[in-house]
């Protein structure tokens, strides 16, 4: 129970930096003079954890929790530490974010992985689950709020400070870490890999992308309007307390609702309508956010539909790949102004054609 306790927290550092640097496009580009670099900058590290993330699980199973823990926490500490030094840096820095990737997927693999694998009843494993989903919603808050805003002025010293935390938590926690026995009161009868999953994993995909592209863009739509950088991470923040709000409120529409990717695909682009009007505009962005962030969470409930039998290897499938929506989204906001909203806006309401309950 203290592992997963302590697990808690690795999604909350994940987020908090990933959508926190995210938020900070405007500041990157201008530390690298370039739109494709900070682009670049931004995406990297979400690449390489889609590609590497699936090869953990097999080194989590070999060497138990505790060392996987130690060793990804302690690698993602001192590479963050050397991007602060190496900031002004932009092919270096970009290099480094490559390297965080390697480490970065455990932070969310290793607490599902741990719930799942534990001894708790279902009620509490839902809970745990719950947990886990709240903390990275809160680290998307608070990463555009204080990384983003700290970006302004002292990106070096954040980062390096950010490192430091990180590599103290793992200090006082690697001794408490125990390794976790497979819950085998639970096991099923294991089915062959199915390609349907892949419904859901494009469908999460195009959730993702428009999620991601939205925090890129609002704060720079903030800082053109407002003239004013700080208020741009907390119009970010507020998007990504929509996006929580969505979370928890899927947990009461039980079920694949088809229309909710056509209604939210509906909202956005009656936003763009409103765009030359900031707080109609913002306003109609963050119902959209509601209404996004139970698009992801039922693109998750999905997976599981779809995997029932091979939970182990689709879920893991799904949650690799769908972390491309982390790698596509600020490319289309960097390429895609200002017609950004219109495309978000089809490609929400396409991606509805991906969904099938169990009636279909």
């Amino acid at each position: 129970m203290d592992s997963l306790r302590i697990f808690l927290l690795l999604p909350f550092f994940s987020v908090f930096t990933q959508v926190g640097i995210a938020s900070s496009f405007t500041q990157i580009k201008e530390i690298f003079n370039s739109e494709f670099f900070a682009s670049t900058f931004i995406a990297i590290t979400p690449l390489v954890s889609m590609i590497i993330g699936p090869l953990w699980g097999k080194f989590l199973s070999k060497y138990g929790e505790k060392r996987t823990y130690s060793i990804s926490l302690f690698f993602w500490g001192i590479i963050v530490m050397l991007i602060s030094f190496f900031l002004y840096n932009p092919i270096l820095s970009i290099i480094l974010r490559a390297v965080q990737g390697f480490f970065d997927p455990v932070f969310y693999n290793i607490s599902l992985t741990g719930v799942s694998k534990s001894s708790l009843n279902i009620k509490n494993k839902s809970k745990f689950y719950g947990y886990i989903e709240i903390m990275g919603s809160l680290g998307a808050i608070l990463g555009p709020l204080i990384l983003g805003s700290f970006f302004i002025y002292y990106p070096k010293q954040f980062l390096f400070l950010l490192s430091i935390i990180v590599l103290f938590y793992l200090f006082f926690t690697f001794k408490k870490i125990k390794n976790f026995e497979v819950d085998i009161l639970n096991k099923k009868e294991p089915k062959k890999f199915s390609l349907l999953i892949l419904l859901a994993t494009f469908y999460g995909i195009s959730v993702l992308i428009s999620i991601v592209a939205l925090q890129v863009v609002l704060p720079i739509y903030v800082e053109q309007i407002y003239e004013n950088a700080i208020l741009g991470k907390v119009i970010a923040s507020l998007f990504s307390v929509g996006l929580m709000i969505g979370n928890f409120a899927k947990h009461k529409l039980i079920g694949i609702k088809k229309i909710m990717p056509i209604f939210t695909g509906i909202i956005l682009f009656i936003s763009y309508l409103f765009i030359d009007n900031p707080i109609i505009f913002l306003f109609i962005l963050f119902i959209g956010g509601i209404f996004l962030g139970l698009s992801l969470t039922m693109s998750s409930e999905y997976a599981s539909v779809l995997s029932k039998g091979f939970e182990n290897t689709g879920m893991s499938f799904f949650s690799s790949l769908r972390i491309s929506g982390n790698i596509f989204g600020p490319y289309l906001a960097a390429m895609a102004i200002p017609n950004l909203f219109i495309l978000l806006s089809a490609l929400t309401i396409v991606s509805t054609g991906l969904l099938f309950s169990e009636k279909d």
